[in-house]
């Protein structure tokens, strides 16, 4: 948690773009940068892993959560990897195809969908989707609803240009891709990971790459869970 004087508090998981969010509702995104937060330094109380509900309780000013998705952990996740892991761990593998890759994100991905079911939103003035930080027409509202004013002409512009970086096309086999898949479709079915016969290491490992979604599209099956229709 990063501390200090601030009125402004966004509670957001690695990745989830608190830096941009908070450069947007202080007046500071003045110039284009991937990560709006490092390069910007807004002033704002971050939180990441919320350790003590004392201090979102005690904290005097606008309190923003911005919560996980299914429907978006592939750039999430993708955030997560460019902006922290390659960050703090110098010498993690750059190869986003990889069963490392896939991994590490799974454990995150894991991590941060526990954190959220323990919260209650009710302590938060706001509570966003990571999705709505990409969508220009909200932040704008959100903007109107905290700032009490309109952004310029020049702010929305680099907000849009901002979100333009950052939305960035992933591959149907990048560990991102089968990430989301995997949960989706899980979740989608019914099932646990668990309780699968299928080995995600063993498709990694005898599957080309080309071949690693519609192999794992594949796995996801009742049958290969033990389930019996």
């Amino acid at each position: 948690m990063t501390t200090g004087r601030h009125n402004l508090l966004i509670h957001a998981d690695p990745g989830a773009r608190s830096g941009f969010v908070a450069a947007w509702l202080t007046n500071r995104l003045s110039k284009l940068a991937f990560d709006s937060g490092a390069s910007l330094r807004p002033p704002y109380l971050k939180i990441h892993k919320l350790e003590n509900v004392n201090d979102i309780k005690n904290f005097v000013g606008t309190k923003i959560r911005v919560r996980p998705k299914i429907d978006s952990i592939d750039l999430h996740s993708l955030l997560f990897l460019r902006k922290n892991v390659y960050l703090q761990i110098p010498d993690f593998t750059r190869d986003e195809f990889s069963l490392e890759t896939f991994t590490k994100l799974t454990h995150f991905s894991q991590e941060i969908f526990e954190w959220d079911q323990e919260l209650d939103y009710n302590l938060y003035d706001i509570v966003m989707d990571f999705a709505d930080t990409f969508d220009n027409d909200f932040m704008i509202a959100l903007y109107k609803k905290v700032v009490g004013t309109d952004p310029t002409g020049d702010m929305i512009d680099m907000l849009v240009k901002t979100n333009e970086l950052n939305c960035i096309p992933i591959d149907q086999n990048h560990a991102c891709s089968i990430l989301k898949l995997c949960l989706t479709q899980e979740q989608k079915l019914g099932l646990k990971e668990e309780h699968r016969f299928w080995s995600i290491v063993d498709v990694y490992n005898t599957t080309a790459i080309d071949q690693l979604y519609a192999t794992v599209l594949k796995s996801i099956v009742p049958s290969n869970y033990g389930v019996l229709l």
